[in-house]
């Protein structure tokens, strides 16, 4: 068994390693580089043993880049639509880890045993699951033809900066809060940090993962749209998930309020369920273009760069937007929100 120890609430599991005099705890296996609180064990458990189901489906982000409000489009469409048991937290609208789980934080931090009791508990219904990695390092086996994959991707600036105010005030990252965004910006570039490079990552899943998905079983998504262009995500996404489901406009617009920013945020404080962070210190603004506030000229440019390095000159804050219109032909509106 893997030697712990106990930060912020979750087990540690050691050895682990400091990036830099600024603190970033981690641990590495396969040369890559993973949060602490990563059993390698209970994972590689998974990676041998799972096997995903049809009524699987996976949010798939790089940190910070709209992942808890794709899981609240995602809980309020289903929900809307599928009469699941009072057992199941999405017909309450949870989108805690005891819901929508983080399969590699869950197997690690509560035991495999825990974790296939909660596939048991979910069995025959849609389950949704959300991870940071990319397809080389998804936690299963093998996936059923018919899970689905959900990428949300996030204009890199706003990415930078949304994770450097996110890695100061996490309780088990070890981050010093006098960290600068001039040094932070330093890690981003070089793409030395959980989970990898953002641009290559994000690359990864636009191309398919190399094909190792098809591409009606994947739909790529962009934050700036879910906060902007909420009527029509929402409609993406049902159409995605339940293409033989009409939702109305009336339940399509309560969808869309309840994932208004500030009506997540009361919500969970109100009542968190099973969601595990503090909303007051991590739901911090909830906008799309907070990089035009906080990041210089300079530190805009350097930025733009690597992206045009990685992604091509088309788009600074979208690889292959023409690729992304293609992966859902089935869904008519796609082109609409593009």
């Amino acid at each position: 068994m893997s030697k712990t120890s106990n930060h912020g609430g979750l087990k540690s599991f050691e050895p682990t390693l400091t990036m830099n005099e600024k603190g970033f705890i981690y641990k590495t296996w396969d040369e890559r580089i993973y949060p602490p609180f990563y059993d390698p064990e209970a994972i590689e458990n998974l990676k041998k043993n799972w096997e995903t189901d049809e009524n699987d489906i996976f949010i798939c982000t790089h940190q910070k880049v709209g992942t808890h409000l794709a899981k609240k489009f995602i809980s309020e469409i289903l929900r809307s639509s599928i009469q699941y048991p009072e057992s199941n937290g999405i017909k309450n609208g949870d989108i805690g880890h005891g819901t929508i789980a983080w399969p590699e934080v869950m197997a690690s931090q509560h035991g495999l045993a825990h974790f296939y009791s909660h596939i048991e508990a979910t069995k025959g219904f849609p389950r949704v699951w959300y991870t940071h990695c990319s397809m080389h390092d998804l936690p299963f086996r093998s996936y059923h033809p018919k899970t689905r994959f959900i990428h949300v991707l996030r204009d890199p600036r706003g990415a930078f900066i949304s994770q450097y105010f996110f890695y100061r005030s996490h309780p088990m990252l070890g981050v010093s809060e006098d960290l600068t965004i001039d040094e932070y910006l330093e890690m981003f570039l070089n793409g030395q940090m959980y989970f990898g490079d953002y641009h290559q990552h994000t690359l990864e899943w636009i191309n398919s993962c190399f094909g190792e998905i098809e591409q009606k079983n994947l739909l790529v998504l962009r934050y700036e749209d879910l906060v902007e262009n909420k009527i029509l995500s929402a409609r993406i996404i049902s159409k995605f998930l339940l293409p033989d489901v009409d939702i109305n406009q009336e339940r399509m617009e309560e969808i869309v309020a309840a994932t208004e920013f500030n009506t997540m945020k009361k919500e969970i404080i109100n009542n968190p369920q099973t969601f595990h962070f503090n909303p007051e210190t991590f739901f911090r603004k909830g906008k799309s273009d907070d990089w035009l506030e906080k990041l210089s000229k300079e530190q805009i440019l350097r930025i733009d760069k690597k992206s045009c390095s990685i992604w091509g000159d088309g788009n600074l804050s979208c690889p292959n937007l023409a690729k992304v219109n293609t992966l859902n032909p089935q869904a008519d509106v796609d082109s609409e929100l593009y």
